[in-house]
């Protein structure tokens, strides 16, 4: 790891080096909090990287409707092991595949007739023998990236091979297809939930291979929905289960007591007991459709922003509010107008939690409004955005459906949430309008130089209008985060400068 040290103050000269002192999370230089020097100089530029600027659509296999009635007529549960129990095991356990391989152990679970088994990609994630192209989508044999087998194991001991045809590692979620000798063969499988339908205190079940105990269940509840933060996509909802979860229910399905999919087991806390999380099946489906539709790059979007201004009225105060966000603008015929949100109204309340723990101040509410926005992001064309607004005296509730940004704002939203680059939307060229507030970039010695500057170069790759960063950005953005990568800027005199650790900040 290299030294922590102080640089020179910035001074713009030519041929001189110029340095920031940031505090981002670079990987493999920065731990805890202590800073580290990200160097910009205008040194010739590196030998460009290979990119493909045109990521092919991955041919996804579409995903049964969820179901319209509950797979078994089980009797109401008389309690703990009941017979409602009993009966959705035995309707849902024929579907249950464990996943073995060289250094793969963990559990599937059948989603169509056709053998789609969904599962975690940790799972199957060491099979891949190129760990560099761990990316979304395109994780074949086909795809030119070879793997090791994997191999599905039914609870009656039949074994068959399976082939990985998507991988998404910051999901957590893989699908393979089974390959039987007859390709006729049909499978038994999971019918599909609504995991939105899901209550907290619900009953629900996991199937798994805990510590390589194949076919074993465990019983629990649904202890809270739509927990954030806890993956890699860190604006991912979770399940959170009161269940044994252990090594190996990776993968494994969360049934509800109807013997439907609610959810894909994911992980547990190192240090906690009965804790573990699960990948709602409704958000698994939504990235498969996104996939299917070439939009798996695409961030979510509603059509509207809001501003850091959580100034309440008395009105919002007499309901018991402490905190909000101030709608600053709705773009028409987007989904949001169709909902029927409207500018000034103030947002309290998203995806069932109030705003009020960030505090007050201008620092919270610019934690508060990254919130927000990222939450939006996070979600995926399909799923819906649940808002609870303050209007006048009113309370008013929204569900609006979550579009896919369009290429041009995906293009500004990338280099906002991964570079921190908010980029002047009147312009062709990616001119730095501003830095956002808490990204590592505005923290750093130097940054008054990139206002207005021009994103000339990413990886060494020139870069002449957004068309042209919009592909990098898509690379970047799906290779990982906490990363650093080299950016060159035109200034606004005209002179050039070169980030050549930039940070990528997590989105």
């Amino acid at each position: 790891m290299p030294d922590t040290a102080t640089g020179p103050e910035p001074r713009p000269a030519r041929g001189e080096s110029l340095w920031i002192a940031a505090g981002a999370a670079v990987l493999g230089v920065l731990l805890g909090g202590v800073a580290v020097l990200v160097g910009i100089q205008t040194a010739p530029p590196i030998a460009p990287v290979p990119a493909d600027s045109s990521p092919a659509p991955v041919p996804v296999p579409a995903l049964p409707p969820a179901a319209a009635a509950p797979v078994c007529d089980c009797p109401e549960a008389s309690g703990p092991g009941g017979p409602s129990l009993v009966e959705a095991v035995e309707h849902t356990r024929d579907a249950v595949v464990t996943l073995t391989g060289a250094d793969a152990l963990g559990a599937g679970v059948l989603v169509d007739e056709t053998g789609l088994v969904l599962t975690n990609y940790h799972v199957v994630a060491g099979q891949i023998r190129e760990p560099r192209q761990r990316v979304l989508g395109g994780v074949t044999e086909a795809g030119g990236l070879a793997q090791q087998p994997v191999r599905a194991r039914f609870v009656d001991g039949r074994e068959l091979p399976a082939e990985l045809l998507v991988a998404d590692p910051d999901r957590d979620i893989a699908l393979l297809r089974l390959l039987p000798a007859d390709n006729a063969e049909r499978f038994p499988f999971a019918a599909r939930g609504r995991s939105h339908e899901l209550r907290v205190g619900e009953t629900v079940f996991a199937v798994g291979n805990p510590l390589g105990l194949e076919h074993s269940v465990a019983q629990g509840i649904v202890a809270a929905v739509n927990r954030t933060g806890l993956s890699r996509s860190r604006q991912t909802p979770l399940l959170q289960l009161d269940a044994a979860i252990n090594l190996g229910n990776s993968g494994g399905p969360i049934f509800n007591l109807r013997g439907q999919l609610v959810g894909i087991t994911t992980a547990t806390l190192e240090r906690a007991q009965g804790i573990a999380f699960a990948i709602p099946i409704d958000h698994i489906a939504a990235l498969l459709e996104a996939l299917r539709a070439g939009h798996g790059a695409r961030s979510g979007q509603v059509g509207a922003e809001v501003a850091p201004d959580g100034a309440l009225d008395d009105h919002a105060r007499a309901l018991g509010y402490a905190n909000g966000l101030r709608v600053s603008r709705v773009l028409p015929g987007r989904p949001a107008d169709a909902a029927g949100l409207r500018k000034d109204d103030l947002i309290v309340e998203a995806q069932g939690q109030r705003f009020d723990s960030f505090g007050t101040g201008p620092e919270a509410q610019l934690r508060l409004a990254h919130h927000f926005v990222s939450t939006v992001r996070g979600l995926l064309p399909g799923e819906v955005l649940n808002l609870t607004v303050v209007r006048g005296k009113n309370r008013l509730t929204f569900t609006i459906p979550v579009a896919a940004a369009p290429p041009d704002q995906q293009v500004l939203i990338d280099a906002d949430a991964l570079l921190g680059l908010r980029l002047d939307e009147s312009r062709r060229e990616p001119i730095v309008k501003e830095l956002r507030p808490d990204a590592p970039i505005s923290r750093s010695r130097g940054r008054e130089l990139l206002r207005n500057a021009r994103v000339s170069e990413i990886a060494g790759i020139p870069v002449e209008s957004r068309d042209d960063l919009g592909p990098l950005l898509t690379e970047l953005r799906q290779i990982g985060r906490f990363a650093a990568v080299q950016v060159g800027f035109v200034l606004a005199d005209g002179r050039t400068l070169r980030v050549r650790d930039f940070p990528v900040s997590p989105d």
